[in-house]
């Protein structure tokens, strides 16, 4: 994981509280298997964007000076006059990306995959 969203560690928490989510929706040890790939595909995909927007933070913060530069500095100049910009460039700031990033929350998110996953099948 990049730096850019200073989300690596985040990660890991969330790793951390899906997996406990994740083992106590187990009900049969035959469920294990099914319920790690669950939380594996619910997980890749989270930290697949994180990492994604990780990697556009690093490229939007490392322009060399000069036109593109410019743009940046010019595109996030609303940010700093109004209060409540709706989108910026400047992802931390942009209340869309905000919510995503850091109102995730993974335990919910592996109950709705878990839900999905048994849905139209029998648990055992």
């Amino acid at each position: 994981m990049v730096p850019y969203m200073s989300e690596g560690a985040a990660m890991a928490v969330e790793d951390g509280a899906a997996l406990a989510e994740t083992l106590s929706l187990i009900e049969f040890s035959l469920e294990l298997c099914p319920a790690l790939k669950v939380f594996e595909r619910k997980r890749m995909i989270r930290t697949d964007q994180m990492q994604e927007a990780s990697l556009v933070n690093g490229k939007l913060w490392h322009f060399a000076d000069g036109p593109e530069q410019e743009a940046r500095d010019t595109a996030m100049q609303p940010e700093q006059r109004i209060a409540g910009e709706k989108e910026s460039p400047n992802q931390f700031s942009g209340p869309k990306t905000s919510k995503w990033a850091y109102g995730y929350d993974a335990e919910q998110e592996i109950r709705k995959a878990w839900v999905e996953h048994w849905a139209g099948s029998s648990r055992l």
